[in-house]
């Protein structure tokens, strides 16, 4: 097997709910466009794993406010678990 990096990182989809929020939230949106695309993957990672949409709701909100006063970067977010539940830590066995 060989692994080789893509040369351009492929675009996230943004989710419906998060569009519209930005249509409210222009500068959120303008720091959106600035962020890296790793960056958009882990907000939206962030986003839609709420178990809630409550929990799903405020998480946009609070995802505009970070995005508007210029924060690039979802924080208190660990993707690990995200991407398969299989990706752990080893477990010690004595």
């Amino acid at each position: 097997m060989e692994l080789s990096a893509v040369e351009i990182e492929p675009e996230p989809e943004l989710p419906p709910d998060l569009e519209v929020a930005f249509k409210e939230s222009p500068s959120a949106r303008d720091t959106w466009d600035a962020t890296t695309t790793i960056a958009r993957v882990d907000w939206i990672h962030w986003i839609v794993s709420a178990k809630q949409s409550k929990t799903r709701a405020k998480r946009i909100q609070d995802a505009c406010e970070m995005l508007a006063s210029g924060k690039k970067r979802v924080c208190c977010f660990d993707p690990s678990g995200f991407y398969s539940k299989a990706l752990s830590a080893p477990v010690f066995q004595p």
